[in-house]
């Protein structure tokens, strides 16, 4: 039964996601920040590889990637010089600081940190939505706004350490969307395998009797 127990609860963990999507607005011509954090000291970890892709993170790397970097946390592609890393990487302030907003800017992005582990990845969506000037009266009148819109800085210094929240002019909400295409896959799955495993289990119970049974009476 324990044994059983085990099975299943590592078909959940495997197969269910539930995923969480936070919602961050900007305003066009100013600059956003996407959060992305880890927990640097309790991996034993200062830099590792990290990319941030538009779409959500999919099973292996990033989707359509717009900035990576290597093991080192040094930055070996960016889609262009609007996209950057300006917090502290080695206490694990990976969060996307997108530039000079625009409006096509707008949509999901997905962060993966490559943490030491098996399937031990950190997988952070963000959907940002990217808004007019005239339309910015909503960061000030809305609760939950962080600070007003602040012009882009090229020269801004990188290895900033930001406090909670880790967003900047946004709104930021949760939502969890959990009944969606993968997740319902992934849930049938576990079904599956949980009426499996028991069969499984029985089944090879069973030949090890009977085999254990014939090399008795031989």
């Amino acid at each position: 039964m324990s044994c059983l127990f085990l099975t299943c609860c590592v078909l959940l963990l495997f197969f269910f996601e539930v995923h969480c999507l936070r919602t961050v607005i900007g305003v066009v011509g100013q600059t956003v920040t996407l959060p992305c954090k880890y927990n640097a000291r309790s991996h034993s970890i200062t830099t590792t590889s990290v990319c941030w892709g538009r779409g959500e993170v999919p099973w292996s790397k990033c989707s359509q990637t717009v900035l990576a970097t290597d093991d080192d946390g040094s930055i070996m592609y960016a889609e262009s010089d609007r996209f950057q890393l300006r917090g502290k990487q080695a206490n694990g302030d990976v969060s996307l600081s997108i530039g000079r907003l625009h409006e096509h800017d707008s949509g999901i992005y997905g962060c993966r940190v490559e943490l030491p582990g098996f399937f031990n990845d950190l997988k952070i969506n963000v959907h940002l939505i990217v808004i007019k000037d005239s339309e910015s009266h909503i960061l000030t009148t809305t609760p939950g706004t962080v600070q007003s819109p602040a012009p882009f800085d090229e020269h801004w210094p990188t290895g900033v350490d930001y406090d909670e929240p880790v967003v900047d002019s946004v709104i930021s909400k949760e939502s969890t969307l959990i009944f969606r295409p993968e997740t319902i896959a992934r849930t049938a799955v576990v079904a599956l395998m949980t009426v499996a495993t028991p069969a499984l289990l029985y089944g090879l119970t069973k030949l090890l009797k009977k085999r254990k049974l014939q090399e008795e009476t031989a």
